[in-house]
């Protein structure tokens, strides 16, 4: 097998949009570190991956990870640097949905008028202060090589230009993740130290998974695509964009 192109790690990888992600990543020829809380699942998935992937993509392995965990995260750092060298790709894909769902119309059920503030605040842990502390920890690796790739998945309900009813507490974090994303674009772009390392958030659409139930229509390739194409920028890459279907969108 060639030597890979880079390591990639991919939280929630055990399933959806995120084991799509590492699956494409992989078939690229990338060594995919997939991260998950459930090591049974997420071992489960790597040893399916490497199945559909075969001997000449990039190799796939299992870390431990609960995005929550800061203990874990330095972990995982101390990993990557020691075991692997660093980190090429980060794509901050873990998240939680604890909302009440959507109906047949694609119409959040709940309201922020009565929405738990003990909701609220497990998403936040997951979605958005994960997300923060892991390009806090895998930034240094990638300012060391001078290149890295950040992908933050968002959604479109984090969007201010179009923002809509229910599902509060995942609305606000994903609006807080987009502005994560923005602020450590423009830190990096002032760095002549950091030129080339692309910090992006993309929202992959309304995804048949677990997390975007039935009435979805959207395939995990779909919804993944984004993702792997602004985790594969050249150099000279857009930064500090929201992205559907590779295309900007507002925030």
């Amino acid at each position: 097998m060639a030597k890979a192109l880079g390591v990639a790690v991919v939280t929630g990888g055990n399933r959806g949009i995120g084991r799509e992600i590492c699956r494409q990543l992989g078939g690229q020829g990338f060594h995919v570190v997939l991260t998950a809380r459930d090591p049974a699942k997420g071992k489960e998935a790597v040893k399916a991956l490497k199945g559909e992937l075969g001997p000449k993509a990039g190799p796939v392995e299992f870390f431990r990870l609960d995005v929550t965990d800061a203990k874990r995260i330095r972990a995982l750092a101390r990993h990557l640097e020691s075991k692997l060298g660093g980190c090429d790709l980060l794509v901050n894909n873990a998240g939680i949905y604890l909302e009440g769902g959507y109906d047949a119309k694609g119409s959040p059920i709940d309201s922020i008028q009565s929405e738990p503030m003990s909701k609220v605040r497990e998403t936040m842990e997951t979605n958005l202060y994960g997300p923060l502390q892991l390009i806090q920890a895998i930034l240094p690796m990638m300012k060391r090589r001078k290149h890295g790739r950040i992908v933050n998945v968002s959604s479109g309900s984090g969007q201010l230009e179009d923002m809509g009813v229910g599902e509060a507490g995942y609305r606000i974090a994903k609006t807080g993740l987009n502005a994560v994303t923005a602020i450590f674009a423009a830190e990096l772009k002032a760095d002549p130290k950091a030129k080339d390392i692309l910090v992006n958030c993309m929202c992959p659409g309304w995804v048949k998974s677990d997390m975007g139930g039935p009435y979805a229509t959207r395939s995990l390739a779909e919804g993944a695509d984004t993702a792997v194409w602004l985790a594969t920028l050249p150099k000279g890459g857009p930064s500090g964009g929201f992205f559907r279907d590779r295309k900007r969108i507002p925030w």
